[in-house]
């Protein structure tokens, strides 16, 4: 459960074989090894997306920081980058950490089953990732604002119902400029072409490939009238190129202004060997 998560990477809980996780476990003969916890050394995107999650579902035994960077109890271990995690977690018996699940399962390593807001014990291959944004377009007012110019910053999927929805989802955005209608017109072209392409069929099984998961058709549908809603250039010209081709196109960053929702991605709580 979440807050006997929180209490692990709390160092309120520091053994395998601990009641509380026994409880849960009945019919497990628990191992009397110490609990290993790593966490990321630097600001991430991962630490934010999970102590976020520990406040909102159990704040009464998430008594840390929540954000990017956070300070962590004495006796944690640190992790630099996903491959750090990953490489820790598989090599000390007993650790724990969170990483998000693309390089967990690269990795193959362990992950534990998590209970989602309706009761249910998943693991990431086994819940539904795209489900939380279908969730939260639905609710009434959205979580996700109806006007994609508008500010994103309390967008957070965590811990939304649903019988198979993964508690600790994410989603990867493109921010672009609502007004292009001073951008260089070919610059304009090749840039909603590279969107264009991410978005597509076959984006999205790129996506797939790259441990992501492809977004629902609500939010390609979403994606779809924010691209028609942008002003372009004058004289832009759509540009089309084959499916299945080895295509790459490069264009200058832009402004944070209006976010598209490129994938779906969700960070799973990992533990290594523990015999």
């Amino acid at each position: 459960t979440a807050c006997v998560l929180a209490q692990i990477f709390s160092r309120n809980i520091t053994m395998w074989n601990d009641a509380t996780i026994a409880a849960l476990n009945p019919t497990l003969t628990l191992p009397s090894v110490p609990i290993k916890v790593v966490h990321r050394v630097k600001g991430s995107s991962s630490t934010a997306g999970f102590t976020e999650y520990m406040k909102a579902a159990c704040p009464s035994s998430w008594t840390l920081e929540t954000g990017s960077t956070i300070t962590w109890p004495a006796g944690t271990f640190e992790g630099q980058g996903s491959d750090g995690m990953s490489t820790f977690i598989s090599s000390h018996e007993g650790a724990i950490g969170y990483i998000d699940a693309g390089h967990g399962h690269e990795h193959k390593l362990s992950e534990i089953a998590l209970m989602n807001l309706d009761g249910y014990n998943l693991t990431t291959k086994e819940a539904d990732i795209g489900a939380a944004g279908q969730v939260a377009l639905a609710q009434v007012p959205s979580i996700i604002p109806s006007d994609p110019s508008a500010n994103f910053a309390a967008v957070n999927l965590y811990n939304l119902p649903g019988a198979k929805t993964w508690p600790i989802t994410m989603i990867s955005y493109f921010y672009v400029e609502k007004d292009l209608s001073t951008m260089d017109a070919q610059a304009a072209a090749l840039l909603l072409a590279f969107i264009k392409m991410v978005l597509s069929a076959e984006g999205q099984m790129l996506a797939e490939g790259n441990m992501f998961v492809k977004l629902p058709q609500q939010l390609l549908d979403y994606n779809n009238a924010t691209l028609a809603s942008l002003t372009l250039p004058a004289n832009y010209a759509e540009l089309t190129f084959e499916l299945a081709s080895a295509l790459w196109i490069s264009a200058r960053k832009l402004a944070r202004r209006t976010p598209l929702l490129v994938t779906c991605h969700s960070l799973c709580p990992t533990r290594g060997h523990v015999r």
